[in-house]
């Protein structure tokens, strides 16, 4: 048998020596949809009326504005109890909660409007309700709010349709009249 010389070359797995994982641009964005959530902090000084103002603003701009929260004082509010009858209450009033949502008219929910709060006084007292006329600041208030543009509106009930037969699930259409979602058993 011939002396052969045999070389072996080990080939190595891997990435090569040395090598490291390139970092990757971070993702911009560049442009910012007109249809996106805007966060909004209002300021008010004593004597203004924020509903009217917040109505002013969602009405002036055409956008949509949901009232998340607030911090002040008001004085002197209207409020539409749970029953249907309206109450005024005198005086000043510390907010608890606010929230609230003004659409714009011409939109397609006809300028849907309600502010509710809860408001609170001294030795603990609470009253609350949905705003029917003035909301009147009593010292300074932040109110913090989101706006948005375009939003779809869902009347309900949904009808019911052929692949429901019990009334569990239902499809409906949006208000841009467009798409169709529908729900279904498996």
């Amino acid at each position: 048998m011939p002396n052969k010389n045999i070389s072996v070359t080990r080939r190595s797995s891997g990435r090569p020596r040395g090598s490291k994982n390139k970092p990757k641009p971070p993702i911009i964005v560049t442009t910012e949809s007109p249809n996106a959530f805007k966060s909004c902090v209002f300021e008010f000084t004593s004597g203004v009326n924020i509903a009217e103002s917040l109505l002013r603003f969602a009405t002036t701009r055409q956008r949509g504005l949901c009232v998340l929260s607030a911090t002040g004082t008001v004085a002197d509010v209207t409020l539409r109890q749970a029953d249907g009858g309206t109450m005024v209450f005198r005086g000043q009033f510390g907010i608890i909660i606010m929230n609230g949502l003004f659409v714009p008219p011409g939109s397609s929910s006809s300028g849907l409007t309600s502010l509710n709060v809860y408001l609170g006084r001294g030795q603990g007292r609470m009253i609350g309700g949905t705003v029917v006329g003035p909301l009147v600041a009593a010292g300074p208030v932040m109110v913090m709010a989101a706006t948005f543009a375009n939003a779809i509106y869902v009347k309900n009930p949904l009808p019911n349709h052929n692949n429901d037969e019990d009334g569990l699930f239902g499809g409906f259409r949006g208000g841009d009249g467009g798409h169709n979602i529908s729900f279904r058993k498996k």
